[in-house]
Parts: structure tokens; C-alpha cells; sequence
């Protein structure tokens, strides 16, 4: 499974949505659970699922659903 099919799955399942209504530029507040709290939830599910893990600036650097991706793909 790619690394855009899998993040798409677990933001979904993170808000509680279909990933048919996850777009690239799905971002924070998109959705009632993409809060501050759901956003930190999204990135821990996404380390874990790729056995990477991201400092604390790129965390904050990670808006949308591309920039999650990218930063996947990049440490992978």
C-alpha cells in the first residue's frame, strides 16, 4: 500500500469520515475531530504506521493533508 492510500486511511479514521472526503488540501479544522488534539492523533497513528517519527518543528510545519504525505514519502 502506498504511503498516500495510507494516510488518507488514517486521517479518515482519525475524523471519522470516508477517505472519498479526504482531498490533498484536507486540512486542520476541515472536520468537527481535526482539532488540535485529532492533528497530534493523526501524526502519532502516521509514525506508527511507517516506523518514522517527526520533530516537534515539522510537526507544526504539517498543515494539510499533502504536507503529511510529502513528509511520509520523504523519510521513507
Amino acid at each position: 500500500m502506498d504511503a498516500k492510500v495510507r494516510v488518507i486511511e488514517i486521517i479518515a479514521g482519525v475524523c471519522e469520515v470516508t477517505p472519498e472526503e479526504i482531498t490533498l488540501e484536507s486540512t486542520i479544522g476541515d472536520f468537527p475531530t481535526w482539532d488540535s488534539i485529532g492533528h497530534l492523533t493523526i501524526l502519532s497513528q502516521v509514525e506508527e504506521a511507517f516506523n518514522i517519527n517527526f520533530d516537534p518543528e515539522e510537526m507544526m510545519d504539517l498543515e494539510d493533508v499533502s504536507d503529511i504525505i510529502k513528509a511520509v514519502e520523504e523519510k521513507l
